[in-house]
C-alpha cells in the first residue's frame, strides 16, 4: 500500500513539474513576448540590498574625505 501511495506521489509531482514547465516555455505565457523584460539573476539579488549598500556608501564617503584629508 505504501509502495503505491509513493508511486502515485511522483507520478503528480511528475505531472505537475510538466505543467510548470510547458506554461513557462509557452509562448503565450513565458518570456517570448515581445517586451517582457524578464529580471537577471543579479538583479533579483541586487535591489533588494540596494538601500543598505546606498547607506553603506553614504557613511563611507564620510571616511574617505577625512583619510583624503590625512
Amino acid at each position: 500500500m505504501e509502495i503505491i501511495g509513493l508511486v502515485g506521489l511522483v507520478f503528480a509531482a511528475t505531472a505537475l513539474g510538466a505543467l510548470v514547465y510547458e506554461h513557462e516555455t509557452d509562448v503565450l505565457h513565458g518570456p517570448y513576448i515581445e517586451g517582457r523584460v524578464q529580471p537577471g539573476t543579479v538583479e533579483l539579488i541586487w535591489n533588494p540590498l540596494r538601500p543598505t549598500f546606498d547607506r553603506l556608501n553614504f557613511k563611507a564617503r564620510n571616511v574617505v574625505y577625512l583619510a583624503l584629508l590625512a
